[in-house]
């Protein structure tokens, strides 16, 4: 009875201390999920069980947690009836055991989310964006790359620009694998430049981070550790740990070709960063890595343990292009070591994975370990048989034919090899073309979408505005007239507000849609414009037309009005100036736009100085294909854009 109240005390001193160690915000997210959920239906305790799963996956990085509140939500969902949140129950055991590396599992639950969602695209495409991960990590990178482009054409479709970013920089990924680092960096710079106008700041850290690997594949180090830097600020400012040790990771690879010691340094963090996460499969390149390290410092046996452990996880995680670069360190650490036969074996092994991600051979190699292999071999039979040198004789002369035959044989594998890698590598050029074409026309129509969007957007606001809050402006006018006969001092100035209110309203409308460039063409909506601004306020506004008639296309029309708006607004807003001139000119084919005024200027090595609008306009003439040139000092600014119509192709 003693001993088990020892045991009992023992027990509770240790849960105690255990409790004390968690982490104060997933117990506190724990506690909150417990009381919400008492009091909801089974069906809605289905759906914020799925809610939670994903806070604990991607805010509290805590696998375990995910799953259990992923299982609950899975359980309520088939005891309600409740068929959506069971296919995306699903959807979330598929992330689940592609994280986990269980990659067959992962596949058979993202096939019934897919099969139910078939008819929601978006769904689908989140599906597939897990699908296309499997792929790329199991080598099959054809696959991948078709995957990402179904995808690709659904986002674009939804104009999800995030979305479309997130596609992009998958592409990168595999690009990278496939060590094309050009096309690689292209996708990552695409993505970047959109998390950035969106201002996700962890994806902006994983984008320099995708990029700074790019750089150092090309040899150029010096731009590839300053993009991981600006990554490593931005995961240290989110305070993410996953991220930090991911970019720590990478420098550590990127220091093992200078200073040893640095690179040792940034590995060992960040191996201690994803061991407290318990995230094993990121542990694969560190101890891939490590080994290259103990390779260089003449530690053979530090060497093999730490490629033997990347091995293993590779292997658990069944993440084949991982298996390869274990494999060739092995090779090269027991060639180190004079133990040749090993090293021929897993050379072996690196050369038939290599051929099943790249499809090439690389046979020199293979044949040199051979040649030490058996020459090795070959004297060690001789010391043991000095007694039957006949023997030996006729067993060095059938080895020889071996070889010869041997050695024939390589040399027909050789030529056979590059005549399948020339013919690889032309296919691979094709298909590159077209997916490079692909991109652009996709990259150019998400352009052409979102700006679309954005004046649909403005049509929208406007109509609302004019039809709905104007028009209950007018009947609460109308209303209060009908009480003016009491004469009533408080109710005239109140129709005096409504009319200052709807003046207000027809002003806002009329600046988000001009009537001018709906029901006429450029110029006049311009001098309209520009009429308007002068009347209500102070600096002076003259708009002037020279040249020949201007026919172009509405949507061209709309950004050209766009732009000429920002760059008054910001001259009104920030210039202090007295005068605007605003000129319009269209001659030969070409149309130039220039706005000047006498204001105090801006500095035009900070674009976004005094809080100028700059990005916007410049992203509207990077669409129309045009160049904008800025000239400012103290006693003024001049702001000129020119427009080839023959460059102009996106009608």
């Amino acid at each position: 009875m003693k001993y088990r109240s020892c045991v009992f005390v023992f027990i509770i001193l240790i849960s105690n201390v255990l409790f004390a160690f968690q982490d104060n915000a997933s117990i506190k997210f724990q506690d909150s999920i417990r009381v919400e959920v008492v009091k909801l239906s089974d069906s809605l305790r289905a759906q914020k069980f799925y809610n939670a799963s994903f806070y604990a996956l991607q805010r509290l990085n805590d696998l375990e947690l995910t799953r259990v509140y992923a299982d609950s939500a899975l359980h309520y969902a088939k005891v309600s009836g409740f068929k959506d949140s069971e296919a995306k129950s699903h959807f979330q055991f598929g992330l689940l055991e592609r994280i986990e590396g269980n990659y067959e599992k992962a596949l058979d639950h993202l096939d019934r989310n897919i099969a139910y969602f078939k008819n929601d695209s978006t769904l689908i495409a989140y599906s597939l964006f897990q699908v296309g991960v499997i792929h790329r990590r199991l080598g099959d990178y054809e696959n991948s790359l078709k995957t990402y482009t179904t995808i690709l054409n659904i986002f674009q479709n939804k104009k999800d620009s995030l979305a479309i970013a997130s596609t992009l920089n998958s592409i990168g990924n595999i690009y990278g694998e496939m060590e094309k680092p050009d096309e690689a960096i292209a996708n990552f710079s695409g993505a970047l430049t959109i998390f950035e106008t969106k201002k996700a700041l962890r994806d902006i850290g994983n984008a320099h981070k995708n990029i700074g690997k790019m750089y150092i594949l090309k040899k150029d180090t010096l731009a590839g550790i300053s993009h991981l830097d600006k990554a490593l600020a931005v995961a240290k400012t989110s305070n993410e740990d996953y991220q930090i040790a991911l970019v720590l990771s990478t420098l550590g690879n990127v220091y093992l070709n200078s200073e040893l010691d640095l690179a040792y340094n940034y590995l060992n963090e960040a191996k201690q960063l994803f061991e407290a996460k318990n995230y094993q499969r990121e542990l694969i390149p560190i101890q891939r890595d490590l080994g290259k390290y103990y390779q260089k410092k003449s530690d053979y046996n530090g060497a093999i343990k730490a490629f033997q452990t990347s091995l293993e996880l590779a292997q658990e995680f069944k993440e084949s292009p991982y298996l390869k670069d274990a494999y060739l360190g092995l090779s090269e650490t027991y060639s180190l070591t004079g133990n040749y036969k090993k090293a021929y074996n897993f050379h072996e092994k690196y050369t038939i994975i290599k051929d099943s991600l790249f499809n090439s051979e690389n046979v020199k190699t293979i044949n040199l370990l051979q040649k030490q292999f058996e020459a090795k071999k070959k004297d060690s039979e001789i010391s043991k048989q000095k007694l039957q040198l006949e023997t030996q004789k006729n067993e060095l002369q059938k080895k020889n034919m071996q070889f010869n035959y041997a050695l024939s044989l390589a040399f027909i594998l050789l030529l056979i090899s590059i005549a399948t890698w020339l013919v690889y590598k032309q296919r691979q050029k094709r298909k590159d073309q077209e997916l490079l074409v692909i991109k652009n026309k996709a990259q150019i129509h998400s352009l052409e979408s979102l700006i679309e969007g954005e004046e649909k957007e403005r049509l929208r606001i406007a109509k609302e505005l004019h039809d709905g809050v104007n028009g209950d402006l007018s009947a609460i006018k109308h209303k209060l007239n009908t009480l003016l006969e009491l004469n009533n001092k408080t109710i005239k100035e109140a129709v005096v507000m409504i009319d200052k209110s709807c003046e207000q309203v027809r002003a806002i409308s009329h600046n988000l849609v001009p009537p001018a460039l709906e029901n006429f063409d450029l110029e006049s909506a311009i001098s309209d414009y520009c009429i308007h601004m002068n009347n209500i306020h102070k600096p002076q506004i003259r708009f002037h037309y020279l040249g020949d008639d201007l026919n172009i296309s509405k949507l061209m029309e709309v950004n050209i009005f766009r732009i000429t708006q920002e760059l008054v607004t910001n001259s009104i807003k920030h210039a202090k100036s007295s005068e605007i001139n605003v000129q319009l000119s269209f001659r030969n084919n070409t149309l130039q736009l220039a706005v000047d005024d006498d204001g105090i200027g801006f500095d035009t090595t900070d674009m976004n100085s005094n809080g100028i609008g700059i990005s916007n306009i410049k992203s509207r003439v990077a669409f129309l294909n045009g160049e904008i040139d800025f000239v400012s000092s103290e006693s003024g600014t001049s702001i000129n854009v020119l427009i080839d119509l023959s460059k102009y192709n996106h009608d």
